[in-house]
């Protein structure tokens, strides 16, 4: 049983540590999407202007080949159009020369335009006029590497038709068995050819997302390479349906798409499929969108279509999502508007029965000042404090739904307002009994001693008492705002008054002149009682009364 309950706590914390780098990497792309314009772009826009600049001043035909070469290198995965341009500008300069070298650089270019926007025949032509070993041996490894990616184009092309597709394989085969040959052995090409070619039977299995996975930290990969392997893994997760995984190295991927300014790209387009699976609409609307304007700014045909056939779902997906929000929004407001109108009845409402009240308690006053009649005024004393626990009493019954707090005191004042009318009825009897015998001295020091002090002091420790109860843990929070030396000790439940004056604060009466008129203190008493406790605090003066109010019940 204790190893059940181990095991799925590690599983927990696996799990939220696996949901945290997730979140991580999604908020780095969001932020990269952002910047990139700005950041990546401008580097990549000075490299081709200088290149451009240093092709129109030369006047040697082999160093134009070169830039021209260059050329074409910086927009094969930014632009296809203009690296087609410098790819058929290098094979015109290398017919000039009549070169095979030259010219099989050339076709080596075409040959991944043709292959990055679909151009598959024109690019199997291409194939079939090459000559490898002419080129240089890093330049014949990238040539087979290429040729391999553009044939297993052609497998998917030609799915379901066992004769052509075995024999795409079979052509695969013998151009990263030829990458073998002429690689390093220590080198990512040869890792890269090895792996591919070993994953040709199983295209997606586990040993060969291990084996990237090593390719990764092995080598010191350039960006592009970077992306080109997390996509990799990305989509062979996607395809064992681990999701979470597959998300992780897609958005990798996309994030090194970014930094190296590569338009060529899939990955930010299954990334948006994963993220309509996981029902985030908003991210997957983001991504596709941003594929969709490296597509059109690469001018890939092959990205369009793949793009166009998972847009309109999501957008579709996107759009029903705000219907739903719009309706949802709807409801609220009405609901709101609904609760205004009752909240606001509520409150004109009570506040015409505070009205009422205070007007009943100055007639009280009024009464008892002139003291015309003693049995009268006592009288109106007894029905004013009666239709004021009634009052109360409907107060009590409007807020049955009020937290605990106030639920609380209400009582609390109950049970203090029935002792002092208590209090009040006694002494009134006693002072007929008093007027009667005409001892009018004993009747003037029983009005002068209603026991208005008493109510006071009852009242400030039932306050206090009621409200270490809803909160016994005030004081150890309020200690951990002050610093070490001005740690507050209580005697009993009884409260000082600057710390009563932070509890109410903390029950929502924050208006200096309430806590004043409530306490009987002046405004400015309550200030200076208010900046003693704040000179002892570890915080900053403006945050202490936010963290004093923000103390949670237990």
């Amino acid at each position: 049983m204790i190893r059940t309950i181990i095991f799925a706590i590690l599983l927990s914390l696996a799990f939220n540590a696996k949901a945290d780098a997730i979140d991580s990497v999604l908020r780095v792309l969001d932020h990269e999407i952002e910047v990139a314009p700005t950041t990546y772009l401008p580097e990549k826009e000075s490299i081709i202007d200088k290149l451009r600049k240093t092709s129109a001043e030369t006047d040697n035909e082999h160093s134009r080949f070169k830039t021209y070469k260059s050329l074409y290198s910086e927009y094969l995965y930014y632009q296809y159009d203009s690296a087609y341009v410098y790819a058929r500008r290098m094979e015109n300069l290398a017919d000039r020369f009549d070169e095979r070298e030259m010219k099989m650089q050339a076709r080596a270019a075409l040959l991944n335009c043709f292959s990055s926007v679909g151009f598959f025949n024109e690019g199997m032509d291409v194939m079939e006029n090459m000559q490898p070993q002419y080129l240089p041996r890093q330049e014949r490894i990238d040539y087979y590497l290429s040729a391999a990616k553009l044939l297993q184009n052609m497998e998917s092309y030609v799915d379901g038709t066992g004769d052509l597709l075995e024999k795409y394989k079979s052509m695969r085969t013998l151009c990263y068995d030829s990458v073998l040959s002429i690689a390093d052995k220590d080198s990512y090409d040869y890792a890269v050819a090895l792996l591919e070619r070993d994953r040709i039977p199983a295209y997606a299995g586990l040993k060969g997302l291990s084996a990237c996975k090593q390719i990764l930290e092995r080598f010191n990969l350039d960006l592009h390479q970077k992306a080109i392997n997390c996509s990799t893994i990305g989509r062979s997760y996607a395809w064992h349906e681990k999701d979470d995984s597959a998300i992780y190295y897609l958005a990798l991927s996309a994030i090194y798409d970014l930094r190296s300014n590569t338009k060529e790209t899939t990955a930010a387009k299954d990334l948006a499929t994963l993220m309509l699976k996981k029902g985030d609409v908003e991210r997957a609307s983001r991504y596709i969108n941003i594929a969709s304007d490296d597509a059109q700014a690469y001018n890939s045909r092959l990205r369009k279509v793949e793009i166009n056939s998972v847009m309109p779902v999501i957008e579709s997906a996107r759009h029903n999502k705000l219907s739903s929000q719009r309706l949802l929004l709807i409801i609220s407001l009405s609901v709101f508007a609904v609760m205004l109108t009752i909240v606001l009845y509520l409150f004109f409402k009570l506040r015409t029965r505070n009205k009422c009240l205070t007007e009943s308690h100055e007639e009280i006053n009024k009464k008892n000042a002139e003291l015309k009649d003693a049995n009268e005024a006592l009288a109106k004393v007894n029905t004013e404090l009666e239709e004021t626990n009634i009052a109360l009493e409907e107060v009590n019954t409007r807020l049955k739904e009020a937290d605990e707090i106030k639920d609380q005191y209400i009582i609390e004042s109950l049970y203090s307002k029935n002792d002092f009318v208590n209090e009040v009825e006694e002494k009134s009897k006693k002072a007929l009994m008093k007027l009667k015998g005409k001892k009018y001295a004993d009747v003037e020091n029983l009005l002068s001693d209603m026991g208005v002090r008493r109510e006071h002091a009852r009242m400030y420790a039932s306050f206090d008492s009621v409200f270490m109860k809803l909160f016994p843990n005030f004081i150890d929070e309020l200690n951990k705002l002050l610093n070490p030396d001005e740690q507050i000790t209580l005697d009993g439940d009884k409260l000082p008054t600057e710390i009563r004056i932070f509890a109410l604060m903390r029950l929502g009466i924050d208006s200096p002149a309430d806590i004043a008129q409530y306490l009987g203190l002046s405004v400015n008493t309550v200030y200076v009682y208010k900046a003693k406790l704040k000179a002892k605090s570890n915080v900053g003066k403006l945050d202490f009364e936010k963290l004093v109010k923000a103390i949670p019940k237990p």
